[in-house]
């Protein structure tokens, strides 16, 4: 066999990896006290009725706001375009929505979860 080839067993082997890396960039692992929570929202008006959102369900949607910012980012950065002070700009945006969204750090478990509106 041609040795820049791969066999069907690396073929898999590699795709199960880059299936597991996907994975890993979009999911989080929630801090265990919130595990099967719930956040409730009450409404003022008591003839409205209440909503219950589950918290993993919270964790997934931050989870995918920071996916989707990152892309974004990719994207500003990466655009031919874009003058340099435009992409600087944008880039505040960004940074100023990681900030906003470091509230929701306690729901993460592990530190490199967590939101920073540092530049790692």
């Amino acid at each position: 066999m041609d040795e820049n080839k791969l066999s069907i067993d690396e073929l898999k082997k590699l795709a199960s990896f880059i299936a597991d890396e996907m994975e890993k960039r979009h999911s989080a692992e929630l801090t265990p006290k919130w595990e099967g929570g719930s956040i409730f929202f009450l409404p003022k008006n008591s003839d409205i009725k209440d909503h219950e959102l589950p918290i993993d369900t919270l964790l997934h949607k931050i989870v995918m706001m920071r996916d989707n910012l990152r892309v974004l980012e990719q994207q500003i950065n990466s655009n031919e375009t874009l003058t340099e002070g435009e992409k600087i700009k944008f880039q505040g945006y960004i940074t100023k929505c990681y900030g906003s969204l470091t509230s929701f750090n306690f729901l993460f478990y592990h530190e490199d979860d967590k939101f920073s509106s540092k530049k790692k």
